[in-house]
């Protein structure tokens, strides 16, 4: 439901994947230990997609215990998994960002540790100025080293994240936010009323937006799920009919929420 799925930072022009059919032999002397290898497989390019992209894709996959490898910016399944394959990919498409020319010298920011709250203002910012950027596998900002002075000014002008009542929660515990996230959830998908569903979903996700990123967990995967919380909060809130959700897609968007949030419980 695109209700429930991440705000674009910046959108691909062009959503499209080529797909092709392709034969693979097993190399000899390779194991099941050492490699993935298909008798026949299904190549996926996803040559435009940021690595932010491709990194929530690769998650996905690994969620649906779907067997993949990557080769460059290629993505290689077997034949029985290209429908659920596609399915994924039009997923993320939605919200595929571009990725920087890498023939262009770039700069990165260590922002990595700031509360999905701060990296969502910056990305806001940063969009707005319409100057392009990505996020990398830490969840650090990178952007065109020619940029950097107008970045600095953007920066400057945001709240020190180093501030106690900006920073994030320090002693909550993430996996148990997570898990009433999870509950909350898993009741609203069978009763969208439900009175404890709603609390559970609404307060979860403000703890969730200022948490920086916790050990173990992938900028991508953990940007998502907090994204799809704060959508989540801002329909339950939502006094105006418009931003309101059908029960109908509410309880799809909280179905595939909680189905995503089931690897983490």
């Amino acid at each position: 439901m695109n209700d429930l799925t991440p705000e674009p930072d910046e959108r691909d022009e062009d959503d499209s994947v080529e797909v092709e059919s392709v034969e693979m032999e097993a190399s000899p002397g390779d194991s099941a230990e050492d490699s993935v290898e298909f008798e026949d497989s299904v190549e996926f390019e996803v040559l435009e997609w940021s690595g932010q992209s491709r990194s929530l894709l690769d998650s996905m996959l690994t969620a649906q215990d779907i067997t993949h490898i990557w080769q460059g910016t290629t993505l290689i399944v077997s034949p029985r998994d290209e429908r659920v394959t596609e399915e994924l990919i039009d997923v993320v498409s939605q919200t595929a960002t571009r990725g920087l020319d890498v023939d262009r010298t770039r700069a990165v920011y260590e922002v990595g540790e700031w509360s999905a709250a701060m990296q969502t203002s910056l990305a806001d910012a940063l969009t707005v100025a319409e100057l392009p950027f990505e996020w990398d596998d830490h969840g650090d900002l990178v952007v065109y080293e020619e940029d950097e002075e107008r970045v600095d000014e953007i920066l400057d002008s945001m709240p020190d994240p180093d501030d106690p009542d900006v920073g994030d929660l320090e002693g909550v515990d993430v996996q148990s936010t997570l898990s009433r996230l999870w509950e909350a959830t898993g009741a609203l998908a069978k009763r969208p009323a439900d009175a404890d569903g709603v609390l559970g979903a609404i307060e979860s996700a403000n703890q969730l937006e200022q948490i920086a990123l916790p050990f173990g967990f992938e900028a991508a995967v953990w940007r998502d799920v907090v994204r799809k919380a704060m959508a989540l909060r801002a329909a339950l809130e939502s006094d105006d009919e418009a931003d309101q959700l059908s029960d109908e897609d509410l309880i799809e968007g909280c179905a595939e929420l909680h189905s995503q949030l089931r690897r983490f419980i």
